[in-house]
This record gives C-alpha cells, sequence and structure tokens, in this order.
C-alpha cells in the first residue's frame, strides 16, 4: 500500500531525509514550522482516506459500477507514494506544545520568585522597578502578540506568567514598603485586586484567551477574602462578594467571553453558601421574633434569600432557572419566617407555619401559568410542619380515647382522662383544614370530587380534638359515628370508584368508633348497630360493585359485635355467646356465598369463639360443641350453595376435630379412634367418584383416605413398641393393600401399602440390627455391593418391566 506522509522522504521532490532537518537538502523545502506541520497533517488524512478506499473496493462486488475519484482526491503526478501511515501511539502531538508551555511558564514563575528573594537585596530600587515591569510587560506583550498570530497555546502560557509577575510585584512593592503598612489582609486584597484589574484588560483583547478569565475569577476571590479581614461586618462583605461575582458575570456575557460567565457563577455560588451558612447560625442561635425581626439577626437569611434572584435577568425566557431561583428563595424565606416557632414551642410554630400555607396556597391560586412552580417549594416547606404537629396531636388523642378503661368495665357516662396535649388542641382542625386547602390548589381539577373526603377528615379532626380533653366517651363515639354516617350516605349515590373508597373508609371509621366505645358496653351495642344498618345498607343499594363488596366485608364483623356486646348488656355468660354468632355469620355467608363475605364470618367466628371457649366451666366440652356447630354451618353450606362443594372438605375436618376433642375428654388416647371414621369417610367419598367417573386417578380419590388411615397408626408404632397388636395390625392392612392395588391395578392402595408396610418392617428389623456384631454387617455390605455391581445390567431389565407394569395402573 502506498504511502503520503512519509517523514523519511521530502514531500516535494522524494529525497531521502536526514534525522532531524530543518530542510530538504535537495530541493531547500523548510520542514519545521506551522506550515510544514499543517502539511504532514494533511498527508496523513490523505493515507487515512486511501487506506478507506481500498477497504471498500475489496468489499464491492465484481459487477459494481465504480465512481470516478474526484480530481482533487487524486494523487499527483510524482507525488511520493508510500505504506498506509502506522497507528499513531503515545503523546498526541498538539499536546507536545502544551506540556513544553506549560513546564516553561512555570519556570518563569520560579524564576521571577527566585529573582524576587535573592536579588532583591543588592539590585537598586529603579532596577528592582524596571526589571519587573520590564518582564511583566514583555510577558503580556508577548502574549497578545502571539495570540494574535494564532498560537493560542502559548499566548495562554506567557499570559499567565505575565499575570503571576504581577502578583509578585504587588507583593515585591509592599516589601519595598512603597505601599505603605500593609496588614496581611490588605496585601491579600491588594494582590486580588491588582489581578483582577490586569486579567479584565487582558481580557479586553479580541483573542479571547481562557487563562486570563479564569485569573479575574481568581482575583476577586482572592480580593473578597482579604476584605474580609479588614472589617468586622464580614457577612456584608460576602454579600458584596456576591455581587460583585454577579456583575462579573454580566460583563462576561456582555463581552462575549465564555468562559468567565460560569466562573463568576460558581464562585458567587461559594460566596452566597457562606451568606446562608452564617446567616442561619446567627439566626437559629436569636431564634426569637424579637431577635430576628427587631434585633436584625434575621437580615442575613433575607438577603441570601434575595441573592437567589440574581441569575433571573441573566437566563432565557424558555429555560426553568428564573422559575428555580424563584422556588429556591421562596423557600428560604419560608424557613426564615417560620424559624422562631422551632424555639417557642410547637403551637407557635404551626400557627406560623398555617399562615404561611395558607398565604403560599393563595398565592398559588393568583401566580399565573408556569410561575405557579415557584409556590410549590415553600408550600411544601410550610405544609411539612403543619403536618408533623397535626399528625403528632391525632396519635396523642387516638392514645388518649384508648386509654379509658377494658372492655365492658365502665358506665355509659364514662370520661376521658385529661391530658396535656402536644399543641393547642384548638390547632387540630384548622391545620387538617389548612392541608386539605393546600393540597387543592397543587390539584384543583380533582378538587370538587374530593369534597366528601376532605369534610370527612375535617370531622375527624374535630373529633380528634374532643378526644385530647377531659369530656365524655359518648361525644368522641357520637362524632366519629356521624363521620361514618356521613360516607356511607355519600357512597350510597356514588355510581364509580369513589363510592367503593367512600363505603371502604366509612366502614373502618365506624369500626375505630366501635373500638373507642368498649369500655361501655351499652355504647359499644349502639355503635355495633349504627355500623350493622350502615353495611346493611350499602350491600343491599349500593351502586358501584366495589362498594357492595366493602359492605359485606365489614357486616359479618359488625354483626359478631353487635351480638356480643348485646349479650353483654344482656347478662349473658360469655361461654355462651359464640354460638349465636357462629349461627347469624354463618347464615350471611350461607346467603351470600362470596369469597369476602366468607372471610370476615370466618374470622368473627373464630374470634367469638377463641373468647368462648376459654371462659367456659368445661373447656374441652364447650370447644368440641362450637366445632361441632362450625363443621355443621360449613357442611351446611356446601350442601347448599353448588358453588362450594369444596368447603365440603373443611366441614367434613371440623367435625372430625370435634370428634377428636371428645374422644380426647372420654381418656381415648389411641390415634384409630380418632383418624379412622374420617378416613372411612374419606375412602367411602373416593369410591363413590371412582365409581361415577371410572378414568380417575386413584391417587386423587383414595390418597387422601388410605393416607389417614395408615399414617397416624404408623407414626405411633415408630415412635412405640414394634412388637404390638397395633403392629401386627397394620402389616396385616399394609399387605391387603398391596394385594388389593396389584389385583385391581390401582395405584394408590399399592403405594400406600408398600411405604407403610415398607417402613414397618425396617422398624421391626431395628432391635436385631443395633445387637448384631459390626463385622457382620460390614461383611454384609461388601456382599451386597457385589452382588449390586455384577448383577446391575440385568436388573435394569427388571425395573423397566415393573415401570411399564405400573405405568398400566390407574
Amino acid at each position: 500500500m502506498t504511502r503520503y506522509a512519509d517523514p523519511r522522504s521530502c514531500p516535494d521532490c522524494g529525497a531521502t531525509l536526514p534525522a532531524d532537518p530543518l530542510a530538504c537538502p535537495v530541493c531547500a523545502l523548510p520542514l519545521q514550522g506551522p506550515l510544514a506541520v499543517a502539511l504532514f497533517g494533511t498527508l496523513s488524512q490523505a493515507n487515512r482516506l486511501l487506506e478507506q478506499l481500498r477497504a471498500s473496493a475489496a468489499a464491492t462486488p465484481s459487477f459494481a459500477s465504480p465512481l470516478p475519484a474526484p480530481a482533487a482526491a487524486m494523487p499527483a503526478p510524482g507525488a511520493p507514494v508510500a505504506a498506509a501511515a502506522p497507528r499513531r501511539t503515545g503523546l498526541r502531538g498538539a499536546s507536545v506544545p502544551s506540556v513544553l508551555l506549560g513546564l516553561g511558564a512555570l519556570c518563569l514563575l520560579v524564576a521571577a520568585v527566585t529573582f524576587l528573594a535573592v536579588a532583591w537585596s543588592w539590585l537598586g530600587a529603579g532596577g528592582r522597578t524596571g526589571v519587573l515591569v520590564a518582564l511583566t510587560l514583555t510577558a503580556a506583550g508577548l502574549g497578545v502578540w502571539l495570540a494574535g498570530r494564532g498560537l493560542r497555546a502559548a499566548a495562554e502560557s506567557l499570559t499567565l506568567v505575565s499575570l503571576g509577575l504581577l502578583a509578585l510585584d504587588t507583593v515585591g512593592a509592599d516589601s519595598a514598603d512603597w505601599l505603605g503598612q500593609l496588614s496581611p489582609s490588605g496585601l491579600v486584597c491588594l494582590v486580588g485586586g491588582t489581578l483582577l484589574a490586569g486579567s479584565l484588560a487582558l481580557a479586553l483583547f479580541p483573542h479571547r484567551l481562557l487563562t486570563p478569565q479564569a485569573v479575574a475569577a481568581l482575583g476577586l476571590w482572592i480580593l473578597a477574602a482579604g476584605a474580609s479581614g479588614l472589617t468586622t461586618h464580614e457577612q456584608a462583605v460576602r454579600v458584596l462578594a456576591v455581587l460583585a461575582f454577579a456583575g462579573l458575570a454580566a460583563f462576561g456575557r456582555r463581552r462575549g467571553l465564555a468562559a468567565l460567565p460560569w466562573l463568576a457563577l460558581l464562585g458567587a455560588a461559594g460566596w452566597w453558601i457562606a451568606v446562608v451558612m452564617f446567616a442561619l447560625a446567627d439566626a437559629a442561635d436569636h431564634a426569637t421574633v424579637r431577635a430576628l425581626w427587631l434585633e436584625g439577626h434575621g437580615l442575613g437569611m433575607f438577603a441570601a434569600s434575595a441573592l437567589l434572584l440574581l441569575p433571573i435577568p441573566f437566563a432565557g425566557r424558555r429555560t426553568l432557572v428564573p422559575q428555580a431561583c424563584g422556588a429556591a428563595a421562596a423557600a428560604l424565606l419560608t424557613v426564615t419566617v417560620a424559624l422562631p416557632g422551632t424555639d417557642e414551642g410547637a403551637t407557635l410554630l404551626a400557627t406560623v407555619s398555617l399562615a404561611l400555607l395558607l398565604l403560599w396556597s393563595g398565592a398559588s391560586l393568583v401566580v399565573p401559568g408556569r410561575w405557579r412552580a415557584v409556590t410549590l417549594a415553600p408550600l411544601a416547606l410550610s405544609a411539612a410542619p403543619v403536618a408533623v404537629v397535626a399528625a403528632a396531636l391525632l396519635l396523642q388523642a387516638s392514645a388518649n380515647a384508648l386509654a379509658v378503661g377494658e372492655p365492658f368495665t365502665r358506665s355509659v357516662g364514662v370520661r376521658l382522662p385529661d391530658v396535656s396535649a402536644f399543641a393547642e388542641p384548638a390547632l387540630l382542625v384548622p391545620c387538617v383544614v389548612g392541608l386539605l386547602l393546600a393540597a387543592a390548589t397543587v390539584d384543583p381539577a380533582h378538587g370538587r370530587d374530593a369534597l366528601p373526603a376532605a369534610a370527612a377528615l375535617a370531622g375527624l379532626a374535630a373529633t380528634a380534638t374532643l378526644a385530647l380533653g377531659p369530656g365524655p366517651l359518648w361525644t368522641v363515639v357520637a362524632a366519629s359515628s356521624l363521620v361514618a354516617a356521613g360516607l356511607v350516605a355519600d357512597a350510597l349515590r356514588r355510581s364509580d370508584r369513589t363510592g367503593s373508597v367512600e363505603a371502604t373508609a366509612g366502614g373502618l371509621v365506624g369500626s375505630a368508633a366501635v373500638t373507642i366505645a368498649l369500655p361501655s358496653a351499652v355504647l359499644t351495642t349502639l355503635t355495633a348497630a349504627l355500623l350493622v344498618l350502615g353495611a346493611a345498607v350499602v350491600a343491599a343499594r349500593g351502586r358501584f360493585p366495589g362498594a357492595r363488596v366493602a359492605a359485606w366485608s365489614v357486616l359479618p364483623l359488625a354483626t359478631a359485635g353487635l351480638i356480643w356486646s348485646a349479650a353483654e348488656v344482656a347478662g349473658v355468660d360469655p361461654a355462651y355467646r359464640a354460638a349465636p354468632v357462629l349461627l347469624v355469620v354463618a347464615m350471611l355467608a350461607i346467603l351470600r356465598p362470596r369469597d369476602e363475605v366468607e372471610l370476615s364470618a370466618a374470622v368473627a367466628a373464630l374470634v367469638a369463639a377463641g373468647a368462648a371457649v376459654p371462659a367456659a366451666a368445661d373447656p374441652t366440652t364447650s370447644l368440641a360443641v362450637h366445632l361441632t356447630l362450625a363443621g355443621a354451618l360449613v357442611s351446611a353450606g356446601a350442601l347448599v350453595n353448588p358453588s362450594r362443594r369444596h368447603l365440603a372438605w373443611l366441614g367434613g375436618a371440623l367435625l372430625a376435630a370435634a370428634t377428636w376433642v371428645r374422644l380426647a375428654e372420654l381418656g381415648v388416647h389411641a390415634p384409630e379412634a380418632y383418624t379412622l371414621p374420617s378416613a372411612v369417610a374419606l375412602l367411602l367419598v373416593g369410591l363413590r367418584h371412582l365409581r361415577r367417573h371410572p378414568a380417575a386417578s386413584t391417587v386423587t380419590a383414595l390418597g387422601p383416605g388410605l393416607a389417614l388411615a395408615t399414617t397416624p397408626s404408623l407414626l405411633w408404632v415408630l415412635a412405640g413398641d414394634p412388637v404390638s397388636a397395633r403392629a401386627l395390625l397394620l402389616g396385616l392392612g399394609c399387605l391387603a393393600l398391596v394385594l388389593v392395588g396389584t389385583r385391581l391395578r390401582w395405584h394408590a392402595p399399592l403405594v400406600a401399602g408398600t411405604s407403610a408396610g415398607t417402613l414397618l418392617v425396617l422398624r421391626e428389623l431395628a432391635p436385631y440390627a443395633a445387637a448384631t456384631p459390626q463385622w457382620i454387617l460390614i461383611g454384609l455390605a461388601g456382599t451386597l455391593l457385589t452382588v449390586v455391581g455384577v448383577t446391575w445390567e440385568s436388573r435394569m431389565l427388571e425395573v423397566r418391566h415393573a415401570a411399564a407394569y405400573l405405568g398400566r395402573l390407574r
């Protein structure tokens, strides 16, 4: 492959070149300088294009018509050709001058510092001044001249040298006492100002060098740092520094300097952070209304908020910068206004935050268009303390309402305990209403649909306010019931998903009212009756299916609570209260065979039986009675409703459990007395199923009954004496199952009999195996392994035959 860029030959005459030539020895073509470098780069690009062209020609099919190459892309006659340029490795050629110039600038600055430290003592004042000024002006002039020649890297380096010399000039002048007795802070301030002025002067040239822009931002930072040490009003200096950086950014933008605005913005952000930190610390140390607003300790926070608005004039209209700056300023101002409440109690904090919340909510309604986003951040900050105080009061009210006494131990006129509230209880309703208004302003489109929910929340807040005082318990119960009734009433008229939500919420509030009323049996009965009435009305007349589902979920539990509390009022023994509960909730489940009703009924029955059985004089008999009643009711539901046939298994299990409990009470401890009746019933059902469905699997039909018939007795034998009548009878039964399974080709009896019989035989062998000498066991094991190894192949054939036989079984 040919090559155009060959460093070993002249690009004009093709003569061989010596190492590192200044010019061609034959044609005297200059080979150093910017033009030579540009020519070599162009020839290298030609090499790459030629390589790509050859690759594309190799990939083109032979029948494709090649396009003629442009004349400008073809090499000139007599031009040198060579192989393609090798892949470039190592440092890029464009980086070499940058590295060299950077090192050169560093060396010049070190030399200047050395000169200032060593030669300052033996040069006169004129000589010192002339040398430093000459070096500074020379470096600056050369930098500007090189920038005009297009050598930006050299211009940047020499400009940096000139600015560094300018800083050394200032330090040297101070060392010579030309500037009077300057303090260290004053010298720092003077150096920063000198660098700022010199950098801005160089930045005015049309070459737009980056070094003067960076040094200008650095110089202003040094100037501000020195100025902060000259005065006790450091916060004022920080504010002025932010403003100065903003002005520097405006200057850079006006002059078309690309880097200066961003560098100035970075510097302004740093000084603004310092303003906020010191202002926040000062305000937190004086977090009182008098100290902040009358003594002026909050002015720093106001200044920090105002400084956040500085980027707005420089931002474009289509960006979000103005909105973000406005939101940040408003948020910081909100924190400042609410700060006194952190030291003066939760009541003042909630009051101030609520006022700010209402203020920003109103502003959100009147601010137009995109500027509504400005109000969201301060609105959220205002809502946070309000929500915390409201939540704390709600939790305290709930705890106070539940601390009246044990269930059914107080009269109907019992009063709530007197507690010290976390904040003023009267603030709870305004806080909740304020949060609701704020939510409505954020999402006004759904405000009308959320009115019932908002009213319910306000009603709950009013109820909780009652619970924070030492008033009668019935007032809290009545208020909660009214809220639940309102939700239920609104749910009845709705035909959308909101009705389901309201019905669920009404059930939850009503259940909470029943829980609060538990200390008084009369209050509990009345509240439970209202809950049952509301659930029944929604279940019967609800327009949305989800609302009816919620009502049916609550109805069995509410009915159970009503029956129990009414029995308490009537003086019925707790041991006899679960039976009517089971009857009523079971009737509801039978009349309405739905999952939510059955689950609720099961929970109600379990809770009622769990409370009644321990209260009985004979808990075992009571448990057997309740299990029998539950099993009969479940079985009845399975018989009445065809869709609930699968519950017959549960009913049978409950009845079997009742039998087992009764047998245990009578002193019967053998497992067969408990398991065999149920096993026989399951086997009869399974046989009937096989008769009606001849193709059904025996494992599904007979497996549960066979497992129940064999497993308990087998476990009893394995854990007890293997030589017993039970073991004998179990072995005979397993043999009978194997024979029946083999004769009828039924899988379930064969597997059940084989499994149980094998375990039984091994258990019979265990005592004798333990008494056998170990060497005999080892010999038997070796023999067994040998036999298995020899007869492996023949036994595999037998396994195949056995598998085929089992596959024909049902």
